[in-house]
């Protein structure tokens, strides 16, 4: 296929297309367990270490603690 001929904001626009119908993008894990409780107010978040579940190993979950996101174990309920 020869794509000099489109205009570019259509080539960005495929390729993206392209990119997000890769089998298994996207694909949600739910991991048990809800993220600890965090009751200080932070006065700035720092760099995250994790963006979701799925980067996180095991059984720990993305979870904001300590100001910024990292990967925690996860508490078995809300209780």
């Amino acid at each position: 296929m020869k794509l000099s001929g489109l205009p570019a904001p259509t080539v960005v626009f495929l390729l993206l297309f392209l990119h997000l119908a890769q089998p298994g993008f996207r694909k949600a894990i739910r991991k048990p367990g809800y993220c600890p409780d965090f009751f200080l107010s932070c006065p700035f978040i720092l760099l995250p270490l994790c963006r979701r579940d799925r980067g996180c190993s095991g059984s720990k979950r993305c979870c904001v603690y300590n100001c910024r996101c990292q990967c925690t174990e996860p508490w078995p309920t809300l209780d």
